[in-house]
C-alpha cells in the first residue's frame, strides 16, 4: 500500500471527527425543603422529558397569540388570590401534620424510656412531666391539623368550580389560536432540515443528546404543587468537548399551576 494511501486512512478518524454532531448533556434539579431539617437542598429531576428544537417554540407561539382572532382569556386575578389562599392554607395543613407525627413520635419514645423505670424513680418523674406536656402540644398540633384541613376542603370547594370554568375556556382559545401550529411545525422542520430530538432524564437528573451542529433550544417543563418551572433555552451547539446546560429554578421561567 503507498504511503500516500496510508496518511489517508490515518486522517479518516479526524475528519469523520471534524464532520460529526455536537453533544449536549443536560443536567436537571430542583432545590426542595427537607421534611426532617426544613432546609432546602437540590434533588436530581428523574423521569422528565427534555426536548431539543431546532427552532424557538416560544416565538411561534408569541406569534400565534398575536395572531389570534381574539385576546388569550387567561385566568382572573381573582381566582389567582382564592388559589393563593389554597396553597398557604395546605402549607399550613403540612406544617401542622409534620408537628403533630413529630410529637407524636416524642411521646412514643418517652413512653419506652418510662419502661426503664420504677414511678418512684426521679428520672420516671421528669419523663412523666415531659409526657404529660407533649400530650398537650400534641391535641394542640392535631386541632390545627384539622382546622387546616377544614380550610383547604371549604377553599377547595369555592375555587374548583371557576377553575375549571377558566381552564374549559383558556382551552377552547388554545384550539382556535394554535390550529396551524402542526403545520408551521412540519414546514420549519423541512426548512431546517433536522428533527426534535427527545430523551428523558435518569435517577441522577441527566439527559444527552447529539444534534447536528448549530442553534438549537433545550425544552421542558417540571410541575410543582404550586407553579410549573418552564425552560426554553437557546444553545449553540459546536463540535468538540459536549455543551454542559444545567436546568434549575435559577434560570427557569416560574408558571402558575392552574
Amino acid at each position: 500500500m503507498k504511503r500516500t494511501n496510508l496518511w489517508a486512512l490515518a486522517l479518516v478518524p479526524f475528519a469523520l471527527a471534524a464532520c460529526g454532531p455536537g453533544t449536549v448533556q443536560v443536567n436537571a434539579e430542583v432545590d426542595l425543603r427537607d421534611p426532617e431539617t426544613e432546609e432546602r437542598v437540590n434533588r436530581p429531576i428523574s423521569s422528565m422529558e427534555i426536548q431539543l428544537l431546532p427552532f424557538d417554540r416560544d416565538a411561534l407561539f408569541d406569534s400565534l397569540t398575536a395572531a389570534a382572532p381574539s385576546p388569550e382569556p387567561g385566568f382572573p386575578q381573582e381566582l389567582e388570590l382564592v388559589q393563593d389562599s389554597l396553597f398557604a392554607a395546605q402549607e399550613a395543613q403540612r406544617e401542622a401534620e409534620s408537628e403533630w407525627l413529630a410529637l407524636r413520635e416524642r411521646l412514643g419514645q418517652i413512653s419506652r424510656e418510662m419502661e426503664d423505670y420504677s414511678p418512684a424513680e426521679g428520672r420516671y418523674q421528669v419523663l412523666f412531666t415531659e409526657f404529660s406536656q407533649l400530650e398537650a402540644r400534641v391535641s394542640a398540633a392535631e386541632r390545627r391539623q384539622d382546622e387546616a384541613f377544614s380550610q383547604v376542603e371549604e377553599i377547595r370547594s369555592r375555587v374548583l368550580g371557576d377553575l375549571a370554568q377558566a381552564r374549559i375556556r383558556q382551552e377552547q382559545w388554545e384550539d382556535e389560536a394554535f390550529a396551524d401550529y402542526p403545520v408551521i411545525l412540519e414546514n420549519r422542520l423541512r426548512e431546517s432540515r433536522r428533527t426534535i430530538l427527545y430523551d428523558t432524564t435518569d435517577a441522577m437528573g441527566q439527559a444527552s443528546f447529539r444534534p447536528a451542529t448549530g442553534e438549537w433550544w433545550v425544552h421542558a417543563r417540571y410541575t410543582l404543587p404550586t407553579q410549573e418551572l418552564y425552560w426554553n433555552i437557546r444553545v449553540d451547539v459546536e463540535r468538540g468537548d459536549p455543551l454542559q446546560i444545567r436546568l434549575s429554578r435559577e434560570n427557569a421561567e416560574p408558571r402558575r399551576a392552574f
